[in-house]
């Protein structure tokens, strides 16, 4: 077996870790959404602050009819006149350089990119920087502006080229911590979440776990015992109420398996000791004939009892278990009555004067004529034993659509209680006047029950009028 099927599933485990799963992506997809956006939002603010400062630096240009000036101070932009600053700016007038700034003086042979665009156009592009940084530059042409002051303008128009440069280096600064606090983010959300879905997963796990708990303290051996709640989960009821239904059967089999143990070491105990009260005697007086003579004939009949009673025990076990094999076949029933009356004579010789038989002739069914037999000889064996002696044996059939009922009354002294109508159906429950019959071992009505669910047939008991029990034995038609 491979270890994967080994491996055990957990529900908690599968749970967790789907949850976990599902929420880690929603949250790693909005931080991602809001990193890109975030990163967006810095580097337009970036190239604005160059819009800004090229915009600024084109109103700086005039034309003074036709001569054009730039009015630069370096008091407001001064990170230009450094000479080892890190921002440059350079203009054309036409394609000839008109003005550069003092930080490009340390780069004499360096110019910043001139680009041909049409008028009032601008670019922004990387630009390595002329001193080697990596940067930015915006590249804009442009028409220098008349001055207001001069009433007569020369129809002519200057055209202008701009390009302005700054390093990148601090964006990009900016652009890393805000990936790392992404990304810790991200982390420590996943981490967060996986460990507030294990809390909230335990706590609703907890009234399965409590369930655990009191399966493990209980002893079917004891006392009667359930599995009881103070709070009631909607989900876990439904467990607990088949659980206590399983604890409830299993408790019954277990007292009955108790009770039958004890009344099979009953039964088998009285034959054993006749058996040794019989050889102890014969030994102690070999010479006296009366015991001599007898001594064959009281061990065959104490042994044959004591088959009789194992046989009923095997035939019990046998017809309790679902590998017995049934053979359905069509039946005549009544001939399977005759056929019983003759099995039986030797028991009961008044059987064919007590036994009231209303069965049609015409009546037949399909079933296991072993199984059928045994139970209605089981049957009609109780009512003649039980039975008044001189009341007669009443056996009827009905036949309809869908069943076939078999009743089987015998009057009897006085009726049954409930108790005794449920436990007549016990293995080796006796009633007190068979308890003096050493024939009588209270296994035919348990085996008649076993071979009834075993066939898929109903067997109740019942008192009628006039101090009758009445068994009902119902066979659904195939």
């Amino acid at each position: 077996m491979s270890q994967q099927q080994n491996k055990s599933h957990s529900i908690k485990r599968k749970l967790v870790n789907n949850i976990s799963a599902v929420i880690s992506v929603i949250l790693f997809t909005i931080f991602l959404t809001v990193d890109l956006s975030v990163d967006t939002w810095v580097e337009d603010q970036f190239n604005q602050s160059l819009t800004n400062k090229a915009n600024y630096l084109k109103t700086l240009v005039e034309d003074d009819n036709n001569v054009v000036e730039f009015d630069f101070a370096g008091e407001f932009m001064s990170e230009y006149e450094a000479a080892d600053a890190t921002e440059f700016y350079q203009l054309w007038h036409g394609r000839d350089v008109f003005e550069r700034s003092d930080s490009l003086a340390l780069y004499e042979n360096a110019n910043l990119p001139f680009l041909e665009m049409p008028i009032n156009e601008s670019k922004i592009i990387d630009y390595e920087l002329p001193n080697g940084r990596d940067g930015r530059a915006l590249i804009s042409h442009f028409v220098a502006q008349k001055d207001d002051r001069n009433p007569t303008h020369s129809a002519v128009f200057n055209t202008m080229t701009l390009a302005i440069a700054a390093p990148t280096s601090e964006l990009n600064k900016v652009l890393i911590i805000i990936d790392v606090v992404f990304i810790l983010t991200c982390v420590l959300g996943v981490f967060g979440v996986r460990y507030l879905v294990t809390r909230i997963v335990n706590k609703g796990l907890h009234p399965l776990h409590n369930l655990n708990d009191q399966i493990k303290l209980l002893d079917i051996t004891g006392v009667a015992q359930t599995i009881e709640s103070d709070f009631k989960v909607e989900e876990i009821e439904p467990i607990r109420n088949e659980l206590n239904k399983f604890i409830t059967v299993n408790q019954q089999l277990y007292s009955n398996e108790k009770r039958l143990t004890s009344d099979i070491a009953h039964e088998l105990k009285t034959p054993i000791a006749e058996l040794i009260s019989l050889s102890e005697v014969a030994i102690r007086y070999p010479d006296d004939k009366r015991i001599s003579d007898t001594y064959t004939s009281d061990v065959l009949n104490i042994s044959q009892r004591m088959k009789t009673i194992v046989s009923n025990l095997l035939l019990l076990q046998r017809s309790s278990s679902s590998t017995m094999q049934l053979d359905a076949q069509n039946i005549i029933l009544n001939n399977l009555v005759n056929q019983i009356i003759d099995e039986l004579t030797f028991k009961h010789p008044s059987i064919k004067t007590r036994l009231n038989n209303e069965i049609s002739d015409e009546i037949t069914l399909n079933a296991d004529e072993f199984s059928l037999n045994t139970i209605l000889c089981n049957l009609i064996d109780n009512a003649l034993f039980y039975g008044l002696p001189e009341a007669p044996i009443k056996l009827t059939a009905v036949n309809n659509s869908t069943n076939m009922t078999i009743s089987v009354s015998n009057k009897i002294n006085k009726p049954l209680s409930s108790e005794q109508l449920t436990a007549i159906f016990d293995p080796l429950y006796q009633l007190d006047s068979s308890r003096t019959n050493n024939q009588r071992h209270g296994l035919g009505l348990s085996i008649v029950q076993s071979l009834c669910s075993l066939n898929g047939f109903t067997i109740t008991a019942s008192n009628t009028e006039s101090n009758t029990l009445t068994f009902i034995l119902t066979l659904p038609l195939k």
